[in-house]
């Protein structure tokens, strides 16, 4: 197609399909070291041989953390897409998204515009285990289990003495986690804060897949957001990874009761151990 310029028909030759924004969901700005973010699709599909554990296609960069996908037949009207960070300095997270269809956007290039932020997915990535972490940064490190083995992609959350959440963190394929404390909830003089921590995960154990780790991770339905976008569809719990997938669980045991030294690292010396709810 075509559009209208002031220096004469332009052909269009790229349009945007999504956009992706990684944030570090710590600090609430975008992620500054490479990640790796890639659309699923069959392996008939891939290019060449597949990549050990990567069964996408990689989107287009437009910096460490930041990504395009552009329309290129055949696009399928729901996609899977990956965020993924080889060096496990972030956990990673898998999302079903819903472009808007190609013909739509060409109606709107002469009615009604659809902005870029309406194609635009903001992921919250958490800490992994190779995070790097400020110091003087209160956090809490361990391993959850589930029947002998690591309870994968679990998430968990701690409670400060306010009863307010005082951190989130997403465990990896491992098992293991980094939660750090970001609203203690205390009197600032105070040199430990105590939490309660609890575990949510799937209620049936995902069952790994040797070639790909990331094979039973929770697919997050993302809805597409409107034209323009509202507040809502660029900043929710779903992409900032605190809403609870439909099929995780509580523990069935109580939260876990700790104390950190405020500024300093606690390294669980015993695995939290999830037992899920029937």
């Amino acid at each position: 197609m075509t559009i209208d310029t002031l220096a004469g028909p332009a052909h269009v030759l790229h349009r945007l399909a999504v956009g992706v924004e990684c944030l570090d969901a710590i600090v609430d700005r975008p992620v500054l070291t490479p990640v790796r973010a890639g659309r699923q699709v069959p392996d008939r599909l891939l290019p060449g041989r597949r990549a050990a554990g990567w069964p996408c296609i990689d989107l287009q960069t437009s910096g460490p953390a930041r990504f395009k996908l552009t329309y290129r037949p055949p696009l399928p009207k729901d996609i899977v897409l990956r965020v993924d960070d080889p060096s496990r300095r972030y956990v990673p997270r898998r999302f079903m998204v819903h472009p808007w269809p190609l013909a739509r956007l060409d109606e709107t290039i002469r009615q009604t515009y659809v902005p870029v932020r309406s194609r635009l997915l903001r992921a919250w990535l958490w800490p992994g285990a190779a995070y790097p972490l400020p110091r003087g940064t209160t956090v809490i490190r361990g391993r959850v289990m589930r029947a002998g083995g690591p309870a994968r992609w679990s998430r968990l959350t701690a409670v400060g003495p306010t009863n307010e959440v005082a951190g989130r963190a997403h465990a990896d394929d491992r098992g293991e986690f980094v939660l750090v404390i970001t609203h203690p909830g205390q009197n600032p003089l105070q040199s430990t804060v105590a939490v309660d921590v609890s575990v949510r995960a799937p209620k049936a154990a995902p069952v790994p897949d040797p070639l790909d780790r990331c094979a039973d991770l929770v697919v997050e339905d993302v809805p597409r957001s409107a034209a323009p976008p509202l507040p809502s569809d660029l900043d929710n719990d779903i992409l900032r990874g605190v809403a609870n997938p439909p099929d995780y669980v509580p523990d069935m045991t109580a939260p876990r009761h700790l104390t950190v030294t405020v500024g300093a690292e606690l390294a669980l010396t015993t695995d939290i151990v999830f037992v899920p709810q029937p």
